[in-house]
This record gives C-alpha cells, structure tokens and sequence, in this order.
C-alpha cells in the first residue's frame, strides 16, 4: 500500500512538472512610448528578420497596436492592356509578442521572432 502511493505521489509530481515547464503562448505586446534607441533596434529586428534596408517607423508604431504593417515591392506594370497599369506590392506583418524571454518581434511571414533588449512592452490591453 505504501508502494503504491510513493509512486501515485511520484507521478504526480512529474506530471505537474511537465504541465509546468511547457512554453506559455506569446502575449501580442504594445510599449508605451518609442526612443530613438527602441526604434532603431526595431529597424534592426526588422532588417535582420525579412532583409532589405531598414523602414521608416512613426513615433506611434507599436503604442496603439501590436501589430506592424510593411507595404513592399511596390512597383507598377506597364506590360498590362490598361492606361494606368498594375500595381504589385505585398504587406509584411510583424507582431510585437512578450514571451518568456522577454519582448520579441515576430514576423508572421517566416515565424522567426527577434528579442528586442532595449525595448520594454507589456501585454496589450483590448
């Protein structure tokens, strides 16, 4: 009986174990303010994430909005029949996320994240 019971307390104990030390899901994030600092490690965390030349972000990216909307390739094709042509560009999506090692940028397209260090957020309240 005694065997018994050291062992359901054992499994027990790991099973809570496991439960625990999964990953929690990322939490979409907002700062409250952006620096020159902040934004410039978020031109980097973009850069290195999708390559290309660094964007030019508001004062307000990310404040209002996790979310970060990239317009690229803009372009415009005269081959076509019409007077004014075609336009072809792709929208970029980055999400700012708060995981368990801190404030990361996310970038949907290839689901690679960036952990931003001079960037504090916090969880974005709806």
């Amino acid at each position: 009986m005694r065997y018994t019971f050291v062992t359901l307390l054992l499994g027990l104990t790991l099973l809570a174990g496991c439960t625990h030390t999964q990953p929690s899901k990322p939490i979409p994030a907002v700062i409250e303010y952006a620096t020159p600092t902040m934004k410039a490690e978020l031109q980097q965390a973009i850069v290195s994430l999708k390559g290309g030349i660094a964007p030019l972000l508001s004062d307000t990216a990310f404040i209002n909005s996790s979310e970060l909307l990239l317009e690229h390739g803009l372009s415009t094709d005269h081959s076509s029949n019409t007077a004014f042509g075609t336009n072809s560009f792709s929208i970029q999506r980055f999400v700012l996320q708060l995981r368990e090692v801190g404030c990361v940028l996310f970038y949907t397209e290839t689901s690679q994240f960036i952990i931003l260090n001079s960037v504090p957020c916090h969880p974005m309240v709806e």
